[in-house]
C-alpha cells in the first residue's frame, strides 16, 4: 500500500507526490488520476452547484432557475442591511 484510502490522501496533490516518492515515478494506470484529480474537481463543481441551489447566486456566471432553498428574512421596516452590520 502507498498511503492510506483517507485523510490527507484525498488531497490530489499528496496522493500524487506520495505515490511518485514510493515508486519513482508518476502513477501510469488512468485509475489514480481519475480518483484524485477528476472525482476531486467534479465533486467541488457540484458541492458548489449544491450551495448555489440553497442559498442563491449565480453558478459560472449563470442564474440558476431554481433555489434558493434558504429562506430570506425581510428587512424590518425602517431598517437595511448596512444599519444591522453597524451594530
Amino acid at each position: 500500500e502507498t498511503f492510506p484510502k483517507a485523510g490527507p490522501a484525498i488531497n490530489p496533490m499528496l496522493g500524487t507526490t506520495w505515490y511518485i516518492f514510493k515508486n519513482g515515478g508518476y502513477p501510469d494506470h488512468l485509475g489514480h488520476y481519475f480518483t484524485y484529480w477528476v472525482a476531486s474537481c467534479a465533486g467541488a463543481i457540484f458541492a458548489s452547484f449544491l450551495y448555489v441551489v440553497y442559498a442563491g447566486g449565480t453558478l459560472f456566471g449563470k442564474t440558476l432557475p431554481i433555489g434558493p432553498i434558504k429562506e430570506v428574512k425581510p428587512a424590518k421596516k425602517g431598517e437595511s442591511k448596512d444599519s444591522k452590520k453597524k451594530k
